[in-house]
């Protein structure tokens, strides 16, 4: 569960690391958010662009640009339906563009399947 304001680390290839969120998606009025659900945010922390990269036509993000994503691990706690519980250390996202495709092409980490998009699910090695 995630408001405004926070603070997200980015766990996928990008050159962002940590992002800021400024709006949650579905409600104007929405105070909070869970796994799941679609954030805009603000890239804060951004590495600069390795030398490698140079001769191709990608797109890197500059520290303030607006990034879309999708919110996938939770440091507040999950309840499962057999009463287990579980959390993850940190809030994390992963960057999205607008036609809901990952920006990127490795994504770390495990998942929670509270994340109920099949789409998304595939891509992660480990759900739990």
């Amino acid at each position: 569960m995630i408001f405004k304001k926070t603070w997200l680390s980015v766990s996928d290839n990008t050159n962002v690391r940590w992002v800021q969120t400024f709006h949650l998606y579905k409600g104007f009025f929405r105070k909070s958010t869970k796994p799941g659900f679609f954030i805009k945010s603000s890239a804060r922390v951004v590495e600069p662009p390795r030398l490698e990269y140079k001769g191709f036509k990608f797109k890197f993000n500059k520290k303030g640009d607006i990034c879309r994503g999708l919110f996938i691990r939770s440091s507040y706690p999950s309840f499962k339906n057999d009463g287990s519980v579980f959390y993850f250390f940190k809030n994390h996202t992963v960057l999205i563009k607008k036609r809901q495709d990952v920006k990127s092409k490795y994504l770390y980490g495990p998942v929670s399947t509270n994340l109920k998009r099949k789409k998304f699910l595939t891509l992660f090695k480990s759900i739990l």
